[in-house]
């Protein structure tokens, strides 16, 4: 069994804003207790409280997220400056966070300290990654390529980077009830779980032929 639930709030008070996320969640929950959850949050926000706020909540929740650009959920549609969170409820698949601390410096150590941490006690095959990484410090593709070299070509990468509403200033990353800079949390979801997965390519298209510079 896996249910997820979510909650999303654009009151710019953090305070009241987390209160509206987890009375939506407790809710849709109907008794059930989460196991792990996915935060995103404005860069604005007081994101320590939201973090003590729902651990505090959901003690033992295994936990990860990050600032963004803007958020989007089934609840409120897109939004800007606002907070939205994902439950996951589940007894028999094994959702594990951890976390890898300065990117910039050692980025294959960071990865493998975070699967370590997601993996300790663990005996299930690992079959998907959610990643939510620092995206100003170190190479988007650098992290690809590292993480997917650590899980193997076998498991899924899913996420983005963190961001902080295009200042280019510093981001943040959540792990539990702490806030992170060039950082990558990371869920690793193992056990008895179906999925599928595609790539959508969109953006810019060429519409004639390439050019030559002098």
């Amino acid at each position: 069994m896996l249910k997820t639930v979510v909650g999303h709030s654009n009151d710019p008070d953090s305070l009241s804003a987390i209160a509206e996320v987890l009375e939506q969640c407790q809710q849709s929950l109907s008794g059930a207790s989460p196991q792990a959850g996915i935060l995103f949050a404005a860069i604005d926000f007081e994101h320590p409280l939201i973090l003590k706020q729902i651990c505090e909540t959901y003690p033992g929740i295994e936990l990860i997220g990050g600032t963004t650009d803007g958020e989007m959920s089934s609840l409120l549609g897109f939004e800007q400056d606002s907070l939205t969170l994902m439950l996951f409820c589940t007894d028999n698949i094994a959702i594990k966070a951890g976390i890898g601390r300065n990117i910039s410096r050692d980025l294959n150590g960071a990865i493998q300290s975070a699967i370590l941490q997601a993996t300790t006690g663990c005996t299930e095959e690992i079959k998907l990654c959610i990643a939510l990484p620092e995206s100003l410090t170190t190479s988007a593709i650098l992290i690809l390529d590292s993480l997917q070299q650590a899980l193997g070509k076998k498991v899924p990468i899913f996420g983005g980077l963190t961001a902080d509403r295009w200042q280019f200033k510093q981001t943040y990353q959540f792990y539990k009830t702490e806030v992170c800079s060039d950082a990558i949390p990371l869920l690793l979801i193992s056990g008895s779980v179906l999925f599928s997965h595609g790539i959508v390519y969109a953006g810019w298209h060429p519409i004639g032929n390439p050019g030559k510079s002098y």
